[in-house]
């Protein structure tokens, strides 16, 4: 099966709404909560775009990026609390393709989504 969007987030909230306001205005959608299920949904699925958080739990979102980046090409978008410009860089620098800061607006990340895919799809 393929998806547009790829979420990988350990906030369940904030992975649904997110995913539901991206189905809601014709992205199609999936989330996962851990690197885990992230993982799994990846060996048996493709996606054109994931949403990545850096703490998940247990994981690392870096950790997860740099595995992915090893067999897929697919654009990483980094959404994370963590506002440090040391995180930014080092998340650009492993393979991410851009790097948002929680709280984002959905609008904002939705057309930044829409502007990639719309090259990669």
């Amino acid at each position: 099966m393929h998806t547009s969007v790829l979420v990988i987030d350990d906030e369940p909230e904030l992975a649904e709404y997110t995913a539901k306001y991206f189905n809601m205005s014709g992205v199609e959608t999936q989330y996962v909560l851990t690197a885990q299920d992230a993982r799994d949904f990846l060996k048996k699925n493709t996606c054109s775009l994931i949403l990545l958080d850096i703490n998940l739990g247990n994981d690392s979102g870096f950790d997860l990026c740099s595995e992915i980046r090893t067999c897929m090409d697919v654009p990483i978008f980094f959404i994370s609390a963590r506002a440090a410009e040391d995180d930014m860089l080092l998340a650009l620098s492993i393979g991410g393709d851009d790097y948002i800061c929680k709280p984002y607006s959905l609008g904002v990340l939705l057309a930044k989504v829409r502007a990639v895919l719309k090259r990669y799809e």
